[in-house]
């Protein structure tokens, strides 16, 4: 007989795992998407970062005086190489225009980011934003 009430009470509690799990799903999903567009917001700007960082790199050890044009053809093979990415704006200036052998060379990249889910979007009510890096190195005569 006892048996004959565990189970009852069990029937009552049937729909009780699906009740609880409708009210954490929305919950847990938005905490999944989060963690994905943060993530792929992350790469991204690491990716800028590593790019500004190899142009000037390259700029630095070049045997070229002020070749800006080599440079961008350079940072355009490593994107090319590296990352799947091709709406990348990369800048190239000299901190001394007139004597680049004897100031910084400074590298600027911009791209345009969109979201993977729409959930950062809705929250932030904006559907992309711009990431941006840049690099200053020394250049070595």
């Amino acid at each position: 007989m006892k048996k004959h009430r565990t189970r009852k009470r069990f029937r009552d509690e049937d729909g009780q795992a699906m009740v609880e799990f409708a009210l954490i799903l929305p919950i847990f999903l938005l905490i999944l998407c989060g963690i994905l567009d943060f993530g792929w917001m992350f790469f991204n700007q690491l990716a800028l970062n590593n790019i500004c960082r190899e142009g000037a790199r390259y700029a630095v050890v070049s045997t070229e005086e002020n070749d800006t044009n080599g440079i961008i053809r350079h940072i355009e093979n490593f994107i090319e190489d590296s990352y799947p990415m091709d709406d990348i704006v990369v800048t190239v200036t000299y901190s001394k225009p007139l004597d680049p052998l004897n100031g910084d060379v400074i590298v600027t990249a911009e791209r345009e980011f969109t979201y993977l889910t729409p959930v950062i979007s809705t929250v932030t009510g904006q559907p992309s934003r711009t990431l941006s890096a840049q690099v200053v190195m020394k250049v070595e005569s």
